[in-house]
């Protein structure tokens, strides 16, 4: 068996110097001979210099070579054993680099693919997207969002955070408001929040906004926005806001002259008129109250919506909001047979707000309430503190409304719920009144179902230091 080059290695490294030591001592009267010895030394060691060098020179360019990413080159190889050993550790770190290059490519191509993907959904939509991390600064954004906020792509994506901003509150209607209200977007970093956006520039526009979070394992990792153009609904609105403006205000006057001529005929010659007679117009004059009320709802949710509805802003007791408004529900429940309990914690601040419409709020709830409930069941108004500011809520007993009905119940002249509900007198103004105005006051108003049955609506309004712009009061009076 052939033995390996490391063995024949030792024995040219210490037999041969050996020899030429012996040489050297033992026949120094040879001259020849030491000559001869010292001949061979330096031809051992030239040889082994040579092979050391060529080995070092290989692993030395192998090196390299992997290193640029070249990695199918390969050691030529060495009589030495332990360049065997190199040269095949070199071989696999080629081999796994390769392995790890074709997977990096491989990687590199599906993100690329997914890119492509992720930006073809995103200019499919019809609404604008805008992708920020949680620096603020923006990641992402569609063509859609570029046209309609009046930027080019290229423009929108290379832009500054800040000069962006700064170009979008000039374009806006409400310029002092816009970084207040992109400040209530990234309050709450976890909670997805919804507002409008007036532009004036380039064109005429209302974008809805609305904002989620982008949450992972490793938590909100930032924030995607969508604009939806809603410049159509919004005219439409205003063309039925006015149109119904316009129309209640015309039926006022002939309603209300009915209204007093039937009263007059009542209190006056009518005591003459035979009882068939005298409950026609009675009849007459009920329905006719019950258009005036209508005609007065149309108008105050026509005025709140457009922003007309004058408010007069001053701090507002929350416990004698309450206890007033059920008081004056009592008669009502007595007749009907119901209960009102009235709970209010101690220690809530004032409200900031105008009284007479939260007032109105809780006597419309407190309300429908009563008149929802069975005979003996009991009415409950509550207020109370949460971290989100101050809740008054009422619960009663009734049937109770399907949760699929709940979007339902807030919208004009919707009747939903029970045949109870459905026979029960009412313009069907009074929810719709009842959100406008809280959302006015910069608050939300929600519907709970009640177990075994009844409901829960509860509004809250935030503790404001001093009125802010979402806060769309005039201290003047009407």
């Amino acid at each position: 068996m052939r033995r390996p080059a490391s063995l024949r290695l030792v024995v040219l490294g210490v037999l041969v110097p050996v020899a030429i030591l012996a040489a050297l001592g033992g026949w120094m009267h040879h001259p020849a001979v030491v000559a001869a010895g010292l001949c061979v030394a330096v031809l051992v060691g030239l040889a082994l210099s040579k092979s050391l060098l060529d080995a070092l020179d290989d692993a030395v360019r192998t090196a390299r070579q992997l290193a640029t990413g070249q990695f199918e080159a390969r050691m030529h190889g060495s009589r030495v054993a332990e360049w065997g050993l190199l040269s095949g550790a070199l071989h696999d770190i080629g081999a796994a680099s390769d392995q790890r290059d074709a997977q990096l490519n491989a990687a590199l191509e599906d993100a690329a693919s997914q890119r492509d993907l992720f930006y073809s959904i995103i200019n499919a939509s019809n609404d604008g997207l805008l992708l920020y991390d949680n620096d603020r600064r923006l990641l992402a954004a569609n063509r859609r969002c570029a046209d309609l906020l009046g930027f080019s792509m290229q423009d929108l994506l290379n832009r500054d955070t800040h000069d962006l901003m700064q170009a979008l509150e000039e374009r806006c209607v409400e310029p002092e408001t816009y970084h207040v209200r992109l400040a209530s977007h990234f309050a709450v970093p976890d909670q997805p929040h919804e507002d409008h956006l007036l532009l004036r520039a380039p064109r005429r526009r209302v974008l809805r906004r609305h904002s989620s979070p982008i949450v992972n394992g490793r938590g909100v990792q930032g924030r995607v926005f969508t604009y939806t153009d809603v410049t159509a609904e919004t005219d439409v609105d205003r063309l039925k806001s006015e149109f119904v403006s316009m129309a209640s205000h015309e039926l006022r006057t002939p309603l209300t002259s009915v209204h007093g001529a039937l009263q007059l005929a009542l209190s006056g010659s009518g005591r003459l008129l035979d009882p068939e007679d005298r409950e026609l117009l009675e009849i007459s004059q009920a329905n006719t109250e019950r258009l005036v009320r209508l005609v007065n709802d149309l108008l105050d949710l026509s005025k709140i919506e457009s922003g007309r509805m004058p408010f007069v802003v001053a701090p507002v007791s929350v416990a004698a909001l309450v206890e007033d408004a059920a008081r004056g529900m009592q008669g009502l429940a007595s007749t009907r047979g119901t209960r009102i309990t009235c709970t209010v914690a101690e220690g809530l601040p004032d409200l900031v707000g105008d009284r007479d419409h939260l007032m109105r709020v809780v006597a419309n709830l407190l309300s429908n309430a009563v008149k929802y409930s069975p005979p003996g069941s009991v009415v409950a108004i509550t207020a109370a503190m949460t971290p989100e500011g101050v809740e008054i809520a009422v619960e009663d007993e009734g049937p109770g409304i399907a949760p699929d009905q709940f979007d339902r119940l807030f919208l004009p002249f919707s009747r939903v719920g029970a045949h109870e509900r459905q026979t029960t007198g009412g313009t069907g103004l009074g929810l719709a009144i009842s959100r406008a105005i809280i959302e006015q006051h910069g608050g939300r108003i929600r519907v709970e179902p009640r177990d075994p049955t009844g409901c829960r609506f509860a509004f809250l309004l935030a503790q404001p230091d001093e009125p802010t712009p979402s806060l769309e009061f005039r201290e003047d009076v009407a």
